[in-house]
C-alpha cells in the first residue's frame, strides 16, 4: 500500500505510542536544526501523545510497518479559542506530523482534506488549529492549504497562539 495512492487513517493504539513519540522527537530535532524553538517541551509532548491515543482522538497513517503520519482531532484549547469564536462549531487539529521521507508527497495535504471532511461529517463548520507564533513557514503552509489566519494570541507559558481555520464546506482545498 502506498501512502501516495491510498489514505486509510486508523485510530492510534497503545502499540503506536513509541512510534509517535519517536516521530515527535525527530520533528523537534529537525525544528531545532533549522533554528526554531518550537516543540521543545518533550515531557508535555509525550503526555499529550499518550492522552490522544487513550482518548481515541489520535490517528495514524501506516506505510509498510511504520507510521508515516499522524494527527489528533479533538476539542478546543480554551487558552486560545473563546466563546466569541463559537468553539464548539469546529474540530481542532493537533500534533500533525509527517515522517521526513513522506514530506512533499502530498500526504499532508490529503490528511488535511480528510480532517476537514471528518469535521464536516461531524456537523462542524470549521477545521481549526493553533500553531507556533514565530514559525512563519508553518503559517504559510496552512495559508497555502486554504486556511485563514484569524489572529495571533499570547498566552503565558505557551509558544503557540497563531490561530487558523478552514471552512469544512470546501474540504478539497489543500495544496492550493
Amino acid at each position: 500500500m502506498s501512502v501516495q495512492t491510498r489514505l486509510r487513517p486508523r485510530p492510534a493504539t497503545d502499540d503506536d505510542v513509541q512510534a509517535l513519540i519517536d516521530l515527535r522527537l525527530a520533528a523537534a530535532s529537525w525544528l531545532r536544526s533549522i533554528g526554531s524553538d518550537q516543540w521543545h517541551n518533550t515531557a508535555r509532548a509525550i503526555n499529550d501523545i499518550r492522552s490522544g491515543v487513550a482518548s481515541g482522538t489520535t490517528w495514524v497513517i501506516d506505510h509498510g510497518d511504520q507510521v508515516a503520519a499522524t494527527l489528533t482531532l479533538a476539542g478546543p484549547d480554551f487558552d486560545f479559542w473563546t466563546r466569541d469564536d463559537d468553539p464548539h462549531n469546529a474540530l481542532y487539529l493537533y500534533k500533525f506530523m509527517v515522517r521526513d521521507e513522506h514530506r512533499g508527497t502530498g500526504l499532508g495535504d490529503r490528511l488535511l482534506d480528510w480532517a476537514c471532511t471528518r469535521a464536516a461529517a461531524g456537523g462542524k463548520a470549521w477545521l481549526r488549529l493553533d500553531c507556533w507564533r514565530t514559525n512563519e513557514a508553518l503559517h504559510r503552509y496552512y495559508l497555502d492549504r486554504g486556511f485563514e489566519h484569524l489572529r495571533t494570541d499570547v498566552f503565558p507559558g505557551r509558544g503557540s497562539g497563531a490561530l487558523f481555520q478552514r471552512s469544512t464546506a470546501e474540504p478539497g482545498t489543500a495544496g492550493g
